[in-house]
């Protein structure tokens, strides 16, 4: 695939697609940067939550699924999970 079909233009930037959602791209440069930066915010979230999770996974040694459906929820002393 990486040789003919997902081979990258030399000419194109990491992740450039060409005009795909370009109708949905303000016409304003500031308006664009502001929403990069959003997307840019809006991912890095993403990312410390994703960790949040992992670090609550190990603490309590139950998935996050697992301790939805036992009722382990409460990080505070109330004798549940590893708290």
């Amino acid at each position: 695939i990486e040789l003919y079909a997902g081979k990258d233009d030399e000419d194109k930037a990491p992740g450039d697609v060409g005009n795909f959602g370009d109708n949905f791209k303000p016409a304003d440069a500031e308006e664009y940067e502001a929403l990069q930066l959003k997307e840019l915010k809006n991912g890095r979230l993403a990312m410390v939550a994703f960790f949040g999770m992992l670090a609550q996974e190990f603490l309590t040694k139950q998935s996050v699924f697992e301790q939805i459906a036992t009722g382990h929820i409460s990080p505070f002393g109330d004798g549940q999970g590893f708290f």
